[in-house]
C-alpha cells in the first residue's frame, strides 16, 4: 500500500483477485468494476475464431449418439475400476469448438484453470486422440487407452509428490475430452458429473480469455499436488456420509409406472442408485422420474417410454440411458400383463399377448443389458419379477402360468451364460400383490375372484389366509427382496428365486 498508494487491487498469480475499501459495498463495487475491465479486454483482442479453428469436423448429431451409445460403456468400466462412476455427456457450442480445435492438445494440456477447481476435474482433462473418422471400435479402444495411460501418469503424478500420510487418490479421469464428439465427464453421481463439465466450461473460458492477452499458463504439478491432497480438504472428505449401498450404481427397472416397478425403482434409489423408469405408459414413467428427483436429487432418475415387446424401442431405451448415465449396473425385468381365463376360452391373440410381454418382453430387455454389461466389462445383476404361478400353476390361468415359467426358466439360463462375466442373474417370485396394482385393478381380480369362490372384497383375506404366514404381500415387500438381490450383500448368489408370497407350499423351491 505505501509502495502503491493509488492501487485498487492486487492480482495474485494463479490464484485470484483481492480489492480493499472502507466497507463491504465499497469492495464489491470495485470487484465488478475490474473484471468488467477484463471482460472488456479480452473481448477488444479476443480472435474471431477461437483456439486456432477447427482441426476436427464435428459429427454430425445422429452420428454422434451412435458413436457416443456404442463409446460410452468402454469408458464407464474404464474409469471405475477404483469406484463406480457415473458419466455427464456435454456437447454444447463451446464445448465442440474446444474439442475439435487445433489447439486443443496444446491448451488442455497445460493444467487447470483454476485450483479451487482440481478437486472436480483434477489436473488436467483426458484427450482421446482419435476422431469419429475411427469408426466405433477404433474409437472406443482409443478412448480406453487413453483412460488407461491417464491413469498410469496420474499414478506417477502421486508418487512424485506423495508425502507420508497422503491418502491415494483415484487416478482414472474426471474430464474426458473426445474430437469430433464432445466431453464425457466423470462422479460418483449425474450431479458430481454435471458439475465437473460446469467447471471445464469455466475453463475452456479463461483460456479463451489467457489465448487472446497473452498465453495461458496454470499451476505447475507441485502446486497443482498441495492444492488436490490439501490436508483441510481431504478433512472435509472424511465428514462427508459413507456411500449407500448402490452408490455410482446405475439401474433400469421396466413396468416402472407400476405398483411395483415404482417400489422397487424407490427402494434402489434409496440405496444411492441412479434410475431408468421404462413403461409403456410414457405419463405414468415421467411421473414416477419426478417424484424420485424431487425426493433423491436432480439427475437420480430418468423415465423412458418403452412397449419391452418392440425390439427397436427397447434398443432405443438403453441408448437413452446409456447417453444419460455412461451405462448399466442393474436391470429389473417387471413389465407385466395377466390373464385369467380357462384354457377352451383362451385365444391364440391373448395367448400371443401374454408371451409378447412376459417372454419376449424379458428376452429382450435381458439381452440388452447383456450387450452393455459385457461392454463396460464390471459384471452386474439382473432380477426377473416372475410369479408363484411360474413355480405353481394356478387354476384357470394356463397362458400365465407358462409364460411366467418360461420367464423363470430363462433367468436360469441366463445366469449359467453370465457368470464368466460376473453377471448374476435371479428371481423373485411374488403372489397376489394386490394393492396398486394395475392387474389386479381389472378383470383378473374379478375373475380371480370367481374362480376361488369369494367376493372381489374378500380376495385380500383369501390370499392372506392361504398363506403359511397369514400375510399379504405388498409391493415394497417385492423391492426388498430385489434390492437384496441386486447389492453386494447377494454378491455369490446366481440362478436363485426368492419367494415373497407369505408362504405357499406348493410354490417351495427346494
Amino acid at each position: 500500500g505505501r509502495r502503491h498508494p493509488q492501487a485498487r487491487a492486487v492480482f495474485l498469480a494463479k490464484h485470484g483477485l483481492v480489492t480493499w475499501g472502507g466497507d463491504a459495498r465499497s469492495c464489491y463495487e470495485a470487484t465488478l468494476a475490474i473484471v468488467a475491465q477484463a471482460e472488456e479486454a479480452v473481448a477488444r483482442r479476443r480472435p474471431r475464431v477461437p483456439f486456432g479453428g477447427l482441426r476436427v469436423t464435428p459429427a454430425a448429431e445422429q452420428e454422434r449418439q451412435r458413436l457416443l451409445t456404442h463409446l460410452l460403456p468402454r469408458v464407464r468400466g474404464a474409469v471405475s475400476q477404483r469406484r463406480p462412476a457415473v458419466l455427464h455427456v456435454d456437447t454444447t457450442p463451446d464445448v465442440m469448438a474446444f474439442v475439435c480445435s487445433e489447439q486443443l492438445t496444446t491448451l488442455a494440456t497445460v493444467g487447470a484453470a483454476c485450483p479451487d477447481h482440481l478437486v472436480h476435474t483434477k489436473h488436467r482433462p483426458c484427450i482421446v486422440s482419435v476422431g469419429p473418422e475411427a469408426g466405433p471400435e477404433g474409437l472406443a479402444g482409443a478412448a480406453v487407452a487413453a483412460v488407461e495411460e491417464y491413469a498410469a501418469a496420474y499414478e506417477r503424478y502421486q508418487a512424485a509428490h506423495r508425502r507420508p500420510g497422503d491418502p491415494e487418490g483415484d487416478p482414472f479421469p474426471r474430464v474426458l475430452l473426445l474430437p469430433g464428439l464432445g466431453m464425457v465427464t466423470a462422479g460418483p453421481t449425474k450431479e458430481a458429473a454435471a458439475r465437473t463439465a460446469d467447471l471445464y466450461h469455466r475453463a475452456i473460458a479463461v483460456m479463451a480469455g489467457a489465448e487472446a492477452l497473452g498465453t495461458f499458463t496454470s499451476l505447475t504439478d507441485r502446486e497443482a499436488y498441495d492444492v488436490e491432497f490439501w490436508p483441510l480438504e481431504l478433512y472435509k472428505l472424511t465428514l462427508a456420509p459413507p456411500p449407500r449401498e448402490l452408490h455410482g450404481r446405475v439401474a433400469l427397472v421396466t413396468g416402472g409406472a407400476g405398483a411395483i416397478g415404482r417400489a422397487v425403482a424407490e427402494r434402489l434409489a434409496q440405496e444411492g442408485a441412479h434410475v431408468g423408469l421404462l413403461d409403456i405408459d410414457a405419463d405414468g414413467a415421467a411421473a414416477v422420474a419426478a417424484e424420485l428427483r424431487e425426493r433423491f436429487g436432480e439427475g437420480r432418475a430418468l423415465g423412458l417410454p418403452c412397449d419391452v415387446t418392440d425390439e427397436a424401442a427397447v434398443q432405443a431405451a438403453y441408448g437413452r440411458l446409456v447417453l444419460e448415465y455412461g451405462g448399466v449396473d442393474i436391470v429389473v425385468n417387471n413389465a407385466g400383463v395377466a390373464l385369467a381365463r380357462p384354457v377352451e376360452e383362451t385365444s391364440a391373440e391373448e395367448w400371443d399377448r401374454l408371451f409378447a410381454v412376459l417372454a419376449r418382453g424379458y428376452f429382450l430387455v435381458a439381452r440388452e443389458a447383456f450387450r452393455v454389461l459385457r461392454a463396460q466389462g464390471r459384471g452386474g445383476a439382473l432380477v426377473f419379477v416372475t410369479s408363484k404361478n411360474a413355480l405353481l400353476a394356478g387354476r384357470n390361468s394356463a397362458a400365465y402360468n407358462a409364460a411366467k415359467a418360461a420367464e423363470q426358466h430363462l433367468m436360469r439360463s441366463l445366469a449359467e451364460e453370465g457368470g464368466e462375466a460376473g453377471i448374476r442373474v435371479n428371481a423373485v417370485a411374488p403372489d397376489a400383490v394386490l394393492r396398486g396394482s394395475r392387474i389386479w385393478s381389472g378383470t383378473w381380480r374379478q375373475q380371480r375372484a370367481r374362480d376361488y369362490g369369494v367376493e372381489e372384497t374378500e380376495l385380500e383375506a383369501f390370499y392372506r389366509a392361504r398363506t403359511t404366514l397369514k400375510v399379504n404381500v405388498f409391493p415394497e415387500d417385492v423391492a426388498e427382496a430385489v434390492c437384496f438381490l441386486v447389492s453386494p450383500r447377494s454378491a455369490k448368489t446366481t440362478g436363485c428365486t426368492i419367494t415373497v408370497d407369505g408362504g405357499v407350499p406348493g410354490a417351495y423351491t427346494r
